[in-house]
């Protein structure tokens, strides 16, 4: 009776991703024609990459191998801590989501535990099991005791009947705490954007939650404007930004523009992280795409930016392709800059920042203070360090130098 309850279940929630079905007329054979990509092999692997062992695809999602050029995948890193937005965010993303999870010594345990609460236990679970694939990476010099094979530790049951693994979870009782291990966010987002199966990514962070719609609406916005005629090349690279806001923690995710307006209005929904670091998510033109009436139901363009004098520190999260320049993987979430590498080389390489008018991103609710700085990012003079002194003359040397451009 369950079985066939998961199944009609299952079934329903095909008919909600964005696939093949929901594109306007002519938009896959476009995609398809102009997209240049190839499938790849969608199969659990291991491998050891740098100082970390990788197990790539650890948790294959329901949806198998897809074509690479007819879908938007969403690539995201975190510890078990923060899988408590999985089910938000893919409730509003209905598109795959490749997930990197950093998971040292015995952190891999509840980690597992966790993963197997949102597989069995949790109300969107058919969800989960669809669209999620789950990479586990951890330092090879803080292994865990027990690594069992996917098919070994899938069969495993959860503990549906007590809390879920990732809630309530103290910080300075996780094992990376305890070893005083930094969290290595990009190489998380390096993996998980390698493990896409689609040519197009938003890598993002778990906590931002997209407008619902967006992949399909992106994709039929490609087929009308974007991918052009054959045999024109463009003069720039290109993706397209996504605004991010935030929200009172008493407040649901507004769903649409209009949604989102009201709640700036009454000050309920504020642009992110204006309080912390207002030059990292300003980019260009904000106020004015804030107070712009909304016209068109359709996803176009608003205005178009570059990471470059006025716009030097801007951190823009956007919809690109797995082949954007990648994330340097030396720098850590707590020495803060993590995003800025990649954004230089962008500036050098003279990429265009499409900026969205009806999409956009919104974190988990709850408005970061002033203090939140202060209290966590500790190594920030180590990071500075690094750049100046190394990473800074790398990319020099990778990408060149174009005036305006600033790590």
């Amino acid at each position: 009776m369950f079985r066939l309850l998961d199944l009609l279940i299952s079934l329903v929630l095909l008919t909600l991703v964005p696939r093949i079905n929901c594109l306007q007329n002519g938009t896959l054979a476009k995609l398809k024609r102009f997209v240049n990509c190839e499938a790849k092999n969608y199969k659990p692997s291991e491998v050891i990459y740098r100082d970390y062992w990788v197990l790539q695809n650890y948790v294959l999602a329901g949806h198998g191998s897809i074509p690479c050029y007819a879908n938007v995948t969403y690539t995201s890193h975190a510890d078990y801590r923060y899988l408590d937005n999985v089910v938000p965010l893919l409730e509003r993303w209905r598109s795959p989501l490749s997930l990197a999870i950093y998971a040292p010594g015995t952190d891999f345990e509840p980690t597992i535990r966790s993963i197997l609460y949102l597989l069995q236990c949790h109300p969107g679970k058919h969800l989960v099991r669809e669209l999620c694939s789950f990479h586990l990476y951890f330092d090879v010099e803080h292994l865990p005791q027990v690594v069992l094979p996917p098919d070994t530790s899938l069969r495993e049951q959860a503990n549906c009947s007590g809390p879920a693994p990732y809630e309530n979870v103290v910080k300075s009782d996780m094992y990376r705490t305890r070893n005083t291990l930094n969290y290595p966010v990009n190489i998380g987002r390096n993996i998980a954007r390698r493990a896409s199966l689609t040519h197009y990514v938003l890598a993002s962070d778990i906590e931002l939650y997209p407008t619902p719609g967006l992949v399909r609406d992106f994709l039929n916005f490609l087929g009308r404007q974007v991918l052009g005629v054959p045999g024109q090349q463009r003069t720039s690279p290109m993706v397209h930004a996504l605004r991010i806001f935030e929200v009172k923690a008493n407040v649901s995710v507004p769903s649409s523009k209009s949604e989102l307006q009201e709640l700036l209005k009454s000050g309920e929904a504020v642009p992110f992280h204006m309080e912390i670091c207002e030059v990292c998510h300003r980019g260009p033109g904000l106020e004015e795409w804030i107070n712009a009436s909304v016209v068109s139901k359709e996803l176009n363009v608003f205005n178009v930016g570059r990471r470059s004098e006025n716009n030097s520190n801007w951190e823009p999260i956007f919809l690109g392709t797995v082949d954007d320049p990648p994330y340097d993987e030396r720098l850590t979430w707590e020495g803060q800059r993590d995003k800025m590498t990649q954004a230089y080389a962008m500036c050098v390489l003279d990429y265009e920042f499409h900026i969205l008018d009806n999409a956009f991103l919104v974190h988990k609710p709850g408005i970061k203070q002033p203090g939140y700085r202060k209290t966590i990012f500790s190594q920030t003079r180590r990071t500075d360090g690094l750049i100046s002194r190394k990473i800074s003359k790398e990319l020099r040397m990778m990408y060149g130098f174009r005036d305006g451009c600033v790590i």
